[in-house]
């Protein structure tokens, strides 16, 4: 997931006192984190909707009603101290536990090591409760470069100082909210969840607001994790090298959106399921930042990009080649995923899946055309259009997306779900095997 703003020069705080056992099990993931009941779904029951209309119905005004009351929010939630951090850090994998623990990767040995022990976690939540009774996410994750008295507004740094503890105070915050229920959860299924803290509302500041949040997925065999965009692309690479047969998991994916509906899930292979997971992950996290600016189009229209990138990548891995600067190159589907060309000596580095847009439109309009010129490829294109419009009306990939998250799709869309999540998942399929005539279009 894309880091905050707000955290990216908390690096100032390194916190590393005692060895972190990162061979820790994950516990099962049958039951999920515990999470208040208004602040939990359970992807059954709202199936029949879009998952648009979910995320701006129900998810994201949850996520506000744990943000300041001057941004917009309810007015934030009462500290709980250390007991559901030692109650429900078990269903943590253990490399992110130790991550959100302060520990530091050793290229070396490919592992966290160093990090804080629990009781010094423990002391931490219950010196926040002692001198903060009640927080906000925004007191959470307050952070402004150019403010030098920023710790004393941030509820996290002043308990650290509180506890004699030294940690960096956005990766205590995050795991105090995940492990504390102050977010939202997502039942995807019986085996995989998500769940979403620390977002700011955007209502007072929506173009940096946007860079706030985490997001976390559970899938089979595995426990909580957070997925970073490389790692998500990097599993996605797996997955398609090792399925011949890709359409249920491209048809799940799409009837998930438009429909709310993953019983198809347990057709899809595990790491398929974690790769849906990891999908769905980064999808709410970047969707609620879209909502953030009522989906305008070209406006931090990350889950789009993400969505466009999953479905190209079917015919990107089948190539092993990449467009980068406009030109087809050898590359894994790794190179979906930039550094932003606007960084800055000492300034945030942002990066993300949207800096290749451009390059992955090319591609995008590259398999369009071909499609058209085939019978089969063009009465599939047709089909589709046929039920989201004209929109994109050179480029079906990104026409479908677009309308999946756009304020003006209807919140059911009926048989139609089921009916593009059939189309589309052929249409990737017969792309994927006229691969290399594509190639000749680039």
């Amino acid at each position: 997931m894309r880091l905050s703003n707000f955290c990216l020069a908390l690096v100032i705080f390194t916190g590393c006192s005692s060895q972190q056992n990162v061979n820790r099990q994950p516990a099962s993931v049958s039951q999920g984190i515990a999470y208040p009941a208004n602040a939990s779904w359970d992807m059954s029951q709202i199936r029949g909707s879009t998952y648009t209309s979910f995320l701006k119905t129900k998810l994201k005004p949850a996520l506000d009603k744990l943000g300041d009351s001057k941004n917009g929010g309810g007015g934030g939630f009462k500290n709980i101290g250390s007991a559901a951090f030692k109650s429900q850090s078990v269903f943590l994998d253990s490399v992110t536990l130790a991550k959100y623990k302060g520990a530091k990767w050793n290229r070396s040995s490919k592992s966290y090591e160093g990090g804080l022990s629990d009781e010094q976690i423990e002391s931490v939540y219950d010196s926040l409760k002692a001198i903060k009774p009640t927080s906000t996410v925004d007191s959470l994750s307050y952070y402004d470069r150019d403010d030098k008295t920023w710790p004393a507004k941030n509820d996290m740094a002043l308990a650290l100082k509180e506890a004699r503890v030294n940690a960096a105070p956005f990766d205590l915050a995050t795991l105090y909210a995940l492990t504390g229920g102050f977010g939202v959860k997502v039942k995807l299924d019986e085996n995989n969840f998500n769940y979403h803290v620390l977002y700011l509302t955007g209502k007072t500041n929506p173009h940096v607001q946007v860079m706030s949040g985490r997001s976390f997925a559970s899938a089979p065999g595995r426990g909580v994790a957070d997925a970073t965009d490389p790692e998500y692309l990097k599993d996605l690479s797996k997955y398609l090298r090792a399925t011949k047969d890709q359409k249920p998991f491209y048809r799940n994916l799409i009837l998930s959106l438009a429909d709310s509906d993953v019983s198809g899930w347990p057709l899809v292979s595990n790491l398929g399921q974690s790769v849906l997971s990891d999908f769905f992950t980064v999808y709410t996290a970047e969707a609620v930042r879209h909502l953030m600016v009522n989906l305008q189009q070209g406006n931090h229209p990350w889950e789009i990009d993400l969505a466009a990138v999953t479905f190209v990548s079917s015919v990107s891995a089948e190539l092993g080649k990449v467009v980068t600067d406009g030109k087809l190159v050898e590359g894994d589907l790794g190179a979906w995923f930039a550094p932003s060309p606007n960084n800055v000596e000492g300034g945030p580095k942002r990066s993300g899946i949207g800096i290749t847009r451009k390059d992955r439109k090319k591609f995008q309009f590259a398999i369009h055309k071909f499609e058209m010129t085939q019978e089969d490829g063009k009465e599939l294109i047709q089909k589709i259009q046929s039920i989201i419009g004209a929109r994109s009306k050179n480029d079906v990939i990104q026409g479908v997306f677009e309308y999946l998250s756009n304020e003006k799709t209807p919140e059911s869309m009926g048989p139609r779900a089921e009916k593009i999540a059939d189309l589309m998942a052929e249409f990737i399929e017969l792309a994927r095997e006229d691969a290399n005539s594509i190639a000749l279009n680039l």
